[in-house]
């Protein structure tokens, strides 16, 4: 067998190094991005502590049955010419596709990007939802006059989390925490120790891929249960609104006088509004689910009478369940439209869940025990740790640094080898 020539021999090993410090190069460079994308202060957190106190916050005490709900969608997706495009559709169809289904009042959360209202002016929302990392750690934020730019591509450390939010809620009305159920590297310590965000999506699935184990609601009481107040508001996070199994199958009812940011802001705050899981009604068939998406059941009344917490719903569901610490049911009723529980000395917060047989599941937000201020929310301190902040922030320029030096050695042989 005949051997090759010297000089095809020499032309292999030039063409594999020069791909091999190629890739090499490539590789070093993603790792530079990555190191100056950590940077973060590092931070000592408040562990656990559950809601006390003589006082019970009511999230309904304002409800006003006259004013009644509005159906809310606020999170979801459409085309945009400047920003992350994950729709195929603009502002102005997907608005016009919620309104069918019955909804009053629609913000455009498209990625790090902020959205004009296509239709009225007066009824824009501005929301966008921040981050582009790899684990899928997105925050909305509410009320943002800008866009944040930075975000930490691998968000590993829960001070990098902390960072974020305290960052998105100091530039605007406040955050909402998203999705965490599909969210990389969020277990029951990350929701025992963040704090900052107002709202949580704590039903996020796609449809109902969870095949209906969304519906506990998980996240959100492990907030709860270490006294992270937060009110759970799901939304489609819809990305395509012609997809018939994408839209209208999560929102919010809002106990708002009108569809304008000022009011809907303050019930939001407060917890005035609750939230329904609705099934793909139709499996296809759009009039079937515009005409089923027009009758849900919904909350007649809902409040305290001292320490009694009641609930009406406008039809009586299969099961309603009185939920409390770390996720358990402390009281439960069949087949009825209303439902009180007395809340324990124990009990440091309770919400009300209610399904339907046909597939409808309805939330309340919380009422928490606490005794000053006037709710139970609060930013649980988090000092800065100097030194570990020093040395972690060292370590990542380092990392950079050593990235671009090697890059410049990589260049620079080749230069030599020629």
């Amino acid at each position: 067998m005949q051997s090759l020539p010297n000089v095809t021999i020499r032309k292999m090993k030039k063409i594999l190094i020069f791909t091999g410090r190629i890739l090499a190069s490539i590789i070093l460079f993603a790792v530079f991005v990555l190191s100056l994308f950590s940077l973060s202060p590092i931070y000592r957190f408040e562990g656990p502590v559950p809601f006390k106190g003589d006082m019970i916050y009511n999230p309904y005490a304002d409800l006003d049955t006259a004013t009644g709900w509005k159906r809310a969608c606020l999170h979801t997706h459409t085309k945009v010419d400047k920003g992350i495009n994950e729709c195929p559709y603009y502002p102005d169809v997907v608005y016009s596709d919620y309104m069918s289904y019955g909804y009053g009042i629609l913000g455009f959360s498209n990625h790090q990007a902020l959205t004009p209202h296509p239709v009225d002016s007066s009824l824009y929302i501005a929301i966008y939802e921040h981050g582009y990392n790899l684990f899928k750690f997105h925050l909305n934020a509410f009320g943002a006059g800008k866009v944040e730019k930075f975000d930490h591509i691998l968000p590993i450390l829960l001070s990098q989390k902390q960072f974020m939010i305290d960052r998105l809620a100091s530039q605007g009305d406040f955050v909402q925490f998203n999705h965490p159920d599909r969210t990389i590297s969020v277990n029951r310590r990350v929701m025992e120790h963040l704090s900052g965000y107002r709202l949580i999506e704590g039903d996020s699935g796609f449809g109902e891929s969870d095949n209906g184990s969304g519906t506990s609601l998980s996240h959100w009481d492990e907030a709860l249960s270490a006294g992270r107040y937060a009110h759970n508001n799901i939304s489609d996070d819809n990305h395509n609104s012609k997809a018939h199994a994408r839209i209208a199958r999560r929102c919010s009812w809002i106990n708002s006088p009108t569809p304008y940011w000022e009011d809907v802001r303050e019930q939001l705050v407060k917890g005035n509004f609750y939230t329904t899981r609705v099934p793909d009604f139709g499996s296809g068939d759009t009039a079937v689910k515009h005409s089923e998406n027009m009758k849900l059941p919904g909350i007649k009344d809902i409040g305290l009478h001292g320490d009694t917490v009641f609930m009406t719903l406008t039809e009586p569901a299969a099961l309603i369940k009185v939920i409390s610490r770390n996720g358990m049911a402390v009281d439960s009723a069949k087949n009825t439209a209303s439902i009180h529980y007395v809340m324990k000395a124990g009990d440091p917060y309770v919400r009300m869940t209610a399904w339907y047989d046909n597939g409808v599941a309805l939330y309340t937000n919380a009422f928490a025990r606490y005794a000053e201020g006037d709710s139970p929310y609060r930013v649980f301190p988090h000092p800065v740790r100097w030194g570990m902040t020093i040395l972690w922030n060292l370590m990542v320029i380092f990392v950079a640094t050593a990235s671009v030096f090697c890059i410049f050695r990589l260049f620079r042989r080749k230069r030599r080898s020629i």
